[in-house]
């Protein structure tokens, strides 16, 4: 496949679109044994919220049941303080950052004629990591997101590469997808997309990789691009 069919482009969610100064995980597993459990274990709280969350990734239960399942199993019974950590919960998962110059790059490529989105494991809605997006004026993302636990499929099963293809309006073999983790780039590979490296090791870079977020503007070209002709 030639890097000038390439009409879309999937992007990972944390990693990749976006990171955080402080993972959300370890956020509010402090938050909680400083407002709620003094004698809590961090590291279990950290491990026992990402049980339960990875358990809705695939949709087979929903986030308020996985957060509920996670309190219960930290002992945090009194309905106040279950939804003050709810509400902590939203505000640290939406504490998000962009890449040095990612802005501009996603509003140049929807400028030059690609269709953007993502592709993220989740159990936060995709309306909700749309809203994300859309506070920072990229539209061009919200517009397209494909979450996990909407989907009832995660990476790296080709059934959500191609629920973004069906949004994107392309077949699988005209869209790339940037990722940053091993996993889901082989699984864009099996789906029939093209895979992108970002933000990685050296041990997941595939032949395409970026060293800047930039760099997407200079390796695939744009939709109707001639060369020779500008």
């Amino acid at each position: 496949m030639g890097y000038a069919g390439i009409k879309a482009i999937g992007f990972d969610g944390n990693g990749v679109l976006y990171h955080r100064t402080k993972d959300f995980t370890a956020a509010l597993a402090s938050f909680i044994q400083k407002r709620f459990s003094p004698r809590l274990d961090l590291g279990f709280a950290e491990d026992c919220h990402r049980r339960h969350m990875f358990r809705s990734f695939d949709g087979s239960i929903g986030k308020a049941q996985a957060m509920g399942d996670f309190l219960d199993e930290l002992g945090v019974s009194d309905p106040c303080a279950r939804n003050a950590i709810l509400g902590k919960e939203l505000e640290f998962s939406r504490a998000i950052e962009l890449f040095p110059s990612e802005k501009e790059t996603l509003l140049e490529l929807e400028r030059r004629g690609f269709v953007l989105g993502m592709i993220t494991n989740s159990y936060q809605s995709a309306a909700e990591k749309a809203s994300w997006f859309r506070a920072l004026g990229l539209e061009c993302i919200a517009r397209r997101v494909v979450s996990s636990i909407d989907a009832g499929v995660s990476k790296p099963d080709p059934g959500i590469y191609l629920a973004f293809a069906d949004e994107a309006g392309f077949p699988a073999q005209e869209i790339a997808f940037v990722g940053h983790e091993d996993f889901e780039l082989e699984g864009a590979a099996k789906a029939g997309m093209l895979p992108v490296s970002f933000n990685c090791g050296q041990e997941v870079q595939r032949p395409l990789h970026l060293g800047r977020f930039s760099d997407l503007l200079d390796i695939i070209p744009y939709p109707g691009y001639t060369p020779g002709i500008r």
